[in-house]
């Protein structure tokens, strides 16, 4: 596969109902956001498994994904249920859908600065696969960059790159080399990917839209109207999430 061919590849999104008022559906939306909105691949996490149920959660995503081959997922897990996480990890992991870990900091209230998230982080090091972490604000990132350095062979997506503190995110992440940013959001923001890409080079910046929580379209003009040179923009855009992932597509 030559850089000009290589694939869109969404490493956030979701897969089901918020708990508020929204258009939700299964497997089959997400699906059709990617046709409509021309994203080849998808990394989905369970949004029953991140605000309910986390082992309901992720069976059910192993089972929607099943027979897609556009699809991979990310297992969910908890740091306030160790061990629970610890068999999630060991079940769905052999499973080769499954690509990554999902941590939400703000719907299990656990900070990254936090002793139990860092026995978290060891217990995900091992698998040799990708964390996405749920960041926003700066307390945030300044957790984050202060434990990722010892789990140096765990890449960690910084999720939103902080929010409002995408600034933060990305001086983390040119301190901290096992950090990559993914900036889904719904900010307006002009500047973010083209100061991440100028900081830290192509290799390290991630698409993501957040998906289906808001339609791709946002994030996918973000990134058309973003100041990225032609040679770096289908890095961005899938080459990293395909080195970084593994995927085999």
């Amino acid at each position: 596969m030559t850089q000009k061919n290589l694939p869109t590849i969404d490493v956030h999104q979701h897969n089901g109902p918020w708990p508020f008022a929204g258009k939700w559906g299964g497997i089959e939306l997400n699906l059709r956001l990617m046709e409509r909105r021309g994203i080849d691949v998808a990394i989905l996490s369970s949004t029953e498994g991140i605000v309910d149920d986390m082992v309901a959660g992720n069976q059910h995503l192993a089972e929607g994904m099943a027979g897609h081959y556009n699809l991979f997922g990310y297992v969910v897990v908890n740091p306030r249920f160790p061990d629970l996480s610890d068999r999630e990890l060991q079940r769905h992991h052999a499973n080769p859908q499954f690509v990554g870990t999902k941590i939400h900091t703000g719907y299990s209230a656990t900070s990254p600065s936090e002793p139990r998230m860092a026995d978290l982080f060891a217990m995900i090091e091992p698998y040799h696969k990708p964390l996405l972490i749920h960041t926003w604000g700066a307390g945030d990132v300044h957790a984050l960059a202060a434990l990722a350095p010892h789990f140096p062979q765990l890449p960690v997506v910084v999720a939103h790159s902080g929010g409002q503190a995408w600034r933060e995110a990305i001086q983390a992440a040119r301190q901290v080399p096992n950090l990559y940013l993914d900036f889904c959001a719904s900010d307006l923001e002009r500047g973010r990917i083209e100061r991440a890409i100028a900081t830290l080079g192509p290799e390290r910046v991630l698409f993501g839209t957040d998906a289906t929580l808001f339609d791709p379209l946002y994030m996918l003009s973000c990134f058309r109207e973003a100041n990225i040179a032609d040679e770096r923009r289908p890095l961005v855009m899938g080459g990293n999430a395909l080195r970084l992932f593994r995927l085999e597509l």
